[in-house]
């Protein structure tokens, strides 16, 4: 992704997108741009999504909200998800790298969460709750992104 200070590997050609998006934080939407890369394979569909620090944000408002905006269109109820800090081959970073895993009758999707000094990234991987394979494609997926 350009001026992005994540690489990562896809395991497909990813198509692109990018699209004007609201966050909600303390009762106000502020605008961003989400840049989103996506392809499927193996019959999961792998993203990795930037968006630039909202300028009213702190990096971990901007991943608070995104992630609520994440699980909001997944329909989640809380003892669906469960999120934990995750460790980066990268330098330490602030805040905390998070992962978040979801497991709902219609879906199962890990995400990662990071920031740098001014964007915010989520990497996922979305399949079918009976999908076994899904954990194993999601640590391959998300041990590959390091910093340049």
């Amino acid at each position: 992704m350009p001026d992005a200070a994540m690489q990562f590997l896809m395991p497909c050609k990813p198509e692109q997108a990018t699209r004007e998006v609201r966050l909600q934080v303390g009762g106000q939407e502020v605008p961003t741009t989400l840049r989103l890369q996506g392809c499927e394979a193996s019959g999961l569909q792998f993203t990795f999504g930037q968006m630039t620090l909202p300028g009213a944000m702190t990096a971990s408002e901007a991943v608070s909200a995104w992630h609520l905006a994440s699980l909001a269109t997944l329909d989640a109820v809380p003892n669906e998800v469960s999120t934990q800090v995750w460790q980066t081959k990268a330098v330490p970073l602030v805040p905390a790298p998070e992962r978040t895993r979801v497991m709902t009758h219609k879906h199962q999707v890990q995400w990662v969460w990071l920031t740098d000094a001014h964007h915010i990234y989520q990497a996922g991987v979305y399949g079918k709750p009976n999908d076994k394979g899904l954990p194993e494609a999601a640590d391959t997926f998300f041990s590959g992104i390091q910093m340049p």
